[in-house]
């Protein structure tokens, strides 16, 4: 049975894309010339267009056309490199730490704020949904490329009138700062998900529609309860999640792990 007629106008401008016979930057084109290559109908031209939108491969601008977008160039964002043989390997000794990739020059933007916990984040604080808590966003860069948001979540009892509220850079970093305040880390628990971006991760990784965001969730806590949340969001397109267990030469490893 022959595919059908959207998805082969689809198939031949994917086609033209990988050979580069429609370049990156380059405008296709307009959908009546598209309706008359291809003897079909306006409707079945935008369906087209619309699995190659959610495919990553074009975006529409409105009042200007659908253009080919650059290729997603995959960053690999380190989980946990785990020194140890793999024979002696248990997944207890699986703790993720998410870095960045190497090899390109990374910018970062801070902002804090204070919101009302969300359900999510209540559940994960063991406070009350509502309840004030810190929040701190890193937005990364790799070049031009936005590639991580990071949001940590930090109960106000802990955080009030401390670094964690101010804006910037924390010295020595938060988890040594919370152990400073009497509530050193235990240890922590990653649970790891995807799904479709919410506004603000839409606008801040530049996407089309159809790209979904892995989601790290990382739960911290002293020995008595939780003291951080912090969910690292990567665009799904540009990031693969690696987790080394052994001995790796330098040349073959993933990028170093960041402080958390």
């Amino acid at each position: 049975m022959a595919d059908p007629k959207y998805q082969q106008i689809a198939d031949r401008l994917r086609e033209q894309i990988a050979s580069g016979a429609l370049k990156p930057g380059e405008r296709l084109p307009s959908e009546p010339d598209l309706v008359r290559e291809f003897e079909a109908s306006r409707n079945t031209v935008r369906l087209a267009l619309a699995l190659l939108t959610n495919q990553g491969l074009v975006v529409t601008r409105q009042g200007l056309g659908t253009f080919v977008l650059e290729p997603a160039r995959p960053f690999t964002a380190l989980l946990s490199r785990v020194k140890v043989s793999p024979s002696g390997h248990h997944v207890s000794t699986a703790l993720p730490v998410v870095g960045s990739a190497d090899g390109e020059p990374e910018t970062v933007r801070r902002l804090v704020e204070r919101v009302p916990a969300s359900a999510s984040v209540a559940e994960k604080l063991e406070i009350e949904r509502g309840d004030p808590v810190v929040i701190r966003r890193s937005l990364q860069n790799l070049g031009d490329v936005p590639w991580l948001l990071i949001n940590s979540y930090f109960p106000m009892d802990l955080a009030s009138g401390t670094a964690l509220e101010q804006a910037g850079e924390i010295e020595r970093g938060s988890i040594r700062l919370l152990a400073d305040l009497g509530h050193p880390q235990s240890g922590f628990v990653d649970e790891i998900g995807a799904r479709m971006p919410d506004a603000r991760e839409f606008d801040f990784f530049r996407l089309s529609s159809g790209t979904p965001v892995i989601v790290v969730n990382r739960t911290s806590y002293s020995a008595a309860r939780p003291i951080r949340l912090t969910r690292y969001v990567y665009r799904g397109d540009r990031v693969r999640l690696a987790h080394e267990v052994g001995t790796i030469p330098a040349r073959y490893r993933s990028a170093e792990p960041a402080a958390s």
